[in-house]
């Protein structure tokens, strides 16, 4: 069952990654697409994998629409469309540059205008942070991984100073959110896909007035101290 499941999930996410492609292309226009993937793929891929979700913390997203750099651990693969249906907002997302040239989800990130780093580089790294700030400061929010890839158990890793260097350029507020069992559904590494449920919990927004290179170390840990304690 795990493996008709899974060919099922690849062939949605097929189908709506070539959908998006073109509504992008039509109507020049990267909301619609994301939009796609939050109110149409999403929902179908968390009842493929057999997911019951509990969702805790909508309340401290306030009504009125605001940009957030979204910060969350990242347990598995399925943290992706979690997120994506979870969040009341479109979001971008930040991912290393050699995602790009994977099959259809690259294609579908570079036409939506996703954010990719070029992690080889220093110089360049900081660049792509300094363009997601420009993409924040638009209106568009942005979900990143700070740990940086995967954890293989439930504890979170060391948060990564990149997303925070963001976070000072644009000048929002970080909204830290926590998913707790998506690794059992699906581990990293593997391609058995589990039923079971998960929990994604959302934290009150972060101001980063005050964030700075000085101030930037402690204030990672902040966060990575609020998101454990969801």
């Amino acid at each position: 069952m795990s493996a008709i499941r899974l060919t099922g999930m690849i062939i949605w996410s097929i189908l709506c990654i070539t959908s998006s492609i073109v509504v992008r292309i039509l109507t020049f226009s990267t909301h619609l697409g994301v939009a796609m993937a939050r109110t149409v793929w999403a929902p179908v891929i968390l009842w493929m994998a057999g997911i019951k979700l509990t969702v805790k913390g909508l309340e401290h997203i306030p009504a009125e629409k605001k940009p957030y750099i979204v910060v969350s651990n990242h347990q598995s693969v399925i943290d992706i469309p979690i997120l994506f249906y979870v969040l009341p907002f479109n979001v971008y997302f930040v991912a290393k540059k050699e995602i790009a040239k994977v099959p259809f989800i690259g294609w579908y990130m570079y036409m939506m205008g996703m954010i990719f780093i070029d992690r080889g580089s220093r110089d360049k790294a900081l660049q792509s942070m300094i363009n997601a700030g420009t993409l924040i400061r638009e209106g568009k929010s942005v979900m990143t991984f700070p740990e940086g890839t995967r954890s293989l158990n439930e504890k979170i890793g060391v948060f990564k100073a990149g997303t925070f260097v963001m976070a000072e350029k644009a000048g929002v507020e970080i909204l830290p959110v926590k998913i707790s069992g998506a690794g059992k559904i699906w581990p990293s590494g593997g391609f058995t896909i589990k039923r079971g449920p998960v929990t994604v919990s959302i934290g009150a927004p972060i101001s980063t007035a005050g964030l700075n290179d000085q101030t930037r170390a402690k204030f990672i840990e902040e966060v990575k101290g609020r998101v454990e304690g969801l």
